[in-house]
């Protein structure tokens, strides 16, 4: 077994020596890489980041209600009491001191998810876009859905950015629900496990979108300038379920827009939709000028603009069977050939979702009421079949949402070197990374703060135990039983982290 890996080690090692790309810069007049942390659960909510709002939700409703989404929430509970239940969330869940630890745990960037229902006027379904300095030239479109807004989402977002200001950070605000749901997760404001998500099915959705996208430009290009760094103008889009060519003309058609708004300080930002890793090179490219023709009748200020697109990658591996399966030396190589396969992207990449979590245990990750693939009790509480994995045959117990001083210590070994692996890969490959999340109510792998004050997450964020800070070499009093060899690079060397736990077995 040590054999085998050693010999891929070697392999892997030669391939990365052969040229890997030079660390990447939030911007090129910006003194650092991004190292960002998420404030993800506030202004769009998340069950498993905040369970208590949606035990609070279903006890209103006496549980008869099936809530297990924002879109649920203020469907059944009805826009009065919604809006009460959320106002409270958004003005005690994050505030100004959030903000001062950010920027004094090291990070220099804060990623803001936001709904497209942020820009609902009222109880009505009429939506309203600022997407010019003239009231008189804003856009309103009408679209019913149960949302709560009444411009409160957007106040936070504005006090969000003057505190980002205040406490030296930048910000990327990242469109994360779209109308109908751009992925079927609960993340995007409506759930839909088993369904195909409505965004894009019509124009309005789509509309919509650009004219968020739209208001938030004018921002960039007035009181935002110089702290908010880019838009990201959907997160996830699924477009395996969505269709593949339906998310790239959106793509082209929010770079054309972005291309006469934009300034050499922002980015257009787009997630990868689930496609490999280079999958985007030839498109908003320049040198590829056949394929952005198929979507767009492409200006020269677009294929400029073009210089500022940063694919957005997200990372996990606790969202299938398969990973779930794997040793604790698997996950680690894993991820460090993950980070490596980046490199090459011709576009800029940032690992802008990732986390500590080894086990999908936390509570209703998986969405509200839903178990976990770990324990089994996913597959109870879902129509979803496993191979690998089954309620009477579970890989094993669910421990991880527990406390972590009550955690396993070979549990806390496993999740910081997953941590260290990940930050290893993504500072020396990518133009940077972005942590899933900076805080939750109970779910401890996810939790920056939890994990930091655990001592599993690094301080400063290259004080590894297991990796030399520059990543060429292994702290050999990490190895055991011998294991220690010499590494020669970043990624051969954190490979052999992973021969800790093989050869403790």
């Amino acid at each position: 077994m040590l054999q085998l890996l050693f010999t891929w080690i070697a392999l892997l090692s030669s391939a990365w020596a052969a040229g890997p790309r030079a660390r990447m810069r939030l911007r090129s007049d910006e003194p650092a890489p991004i190292r960002g942390i998420s404030l993800g659960g506030w202004l769009v909510t998340e069950p498993f980041i905040t369970p208590s709002l949606y035990t609070i939700a279903v006890s209103e409703v006496n549980g008869s209600q099936p809530i297990v989404d924002e879109y649920t929430l203020c469907q059944y509970l009805g826009y009065p009491e919604a809006k009460r239940l959320l106002s409270n969330h958004f003005r005690t869940f994050v505030l100004e001191r959030d903000f001062r630890e950010i920027s004094k745990n090291g990070f220099n960037l804060v990623r803001i998810p936001i709904g497209y229902w942020a820009w609902k006027k009222d109880a009505s379904s009429v939506y309203e876009f600022a997407t010019h300095t003239s009231r008189a030239q804003n856009v309103t479109i009408a679209h019913d859905d149960p949302y709560v807004s009444d411009g409160l989402q957007l106040e936070y977002l504005n006090k969000a950015v003057k505190w980002a200001r205040k406490h030296n950070l930048k910000v990327l605000v990242d469109l994360h629900g779209a109308p109908g749901s751009q992925n079927g997760f609960d993340n995007s404001g409506q759930r839909n496990l088993y369904g195909k998500p409505q965004f894009l099915a019509d124009e309005t959705s789509a509309r919509i979108m650009y004219s968020a996208a739209l208001s938030l430009y004018e921002k960039l290009r007035g009181e935002w300038d110089g702290t908010v760094v880019g838009v990201e103008i959907v997160n996830e889009p699924l477009a395996s379920k969505i269709g593949l060519d339906k998310v790239l003309s959106f793509y082209y058609e929010s770079l054309e827009l972005f291309a006469q708004n934009y300034t050499s300080q922002q980015q257009f930002v787009i997630h990868d939709a689930f496609e490999p890793v280079g999958f985007w090179d030839k498109h908003f490219n320049a040198g590829f000028r056949n394929v952005s023709s198929r979507y767009t009748n492409a200006t020269q200020r677009f294929y400029e603009a073009t210089s500022q697109v940063l694919v957005d990658h997200h990372y996990y591996q606790v969202f299938t069977d398969v990973e779930l399966n794997q040793s604790a030396a698997e996950r680690v190589s894993a991820a460090l050939s993950y980070g490596q396969s980046l490199a090459s992207e011709s576009h800029a990449a940032v690992v802008g979702e990732w986390s500590g979590a080894i086990t999908d245990c936390a509570k209703y990750v998986n969405g509200f009421g839903i178990g976990s693939r770990f324990d089994g009790t996913y597959y109870r509480s879902t129509n979803i079949t496993s191979s690998i994995i089954s309620a009477s045959a579970p890989l094993g117990r669910c421990t991880s949402y527990l406390d972590i001083s009550n955690w396993p210590e070979d549990y806390k070994t496993e999740v910081q070197q997953f941590i260290e692996a990940q930050l290893v890969a993504y500072s020396n490959a990518t133009r940077g990374w972005i942590f899933w999340n900076w805080k939750t109510e109970s779910a401890p792998e996810w939790d920056f703060k939890k994990l930091s004050s655990a001592g599993l997450f690094p301080k400063p964020f290259d004080n590894y135990k297991y990796f030399y800070s520059n990543g060429s070499q292994i702290d050999e009093n990490a190895l055991q039983g011998g294991c220690a060899r010499t590494g020669t690079s970043w990624l051969a060397t954190a490979l052999l982290a992973a021969a800790v736990v093989l050869c403790a077995t």
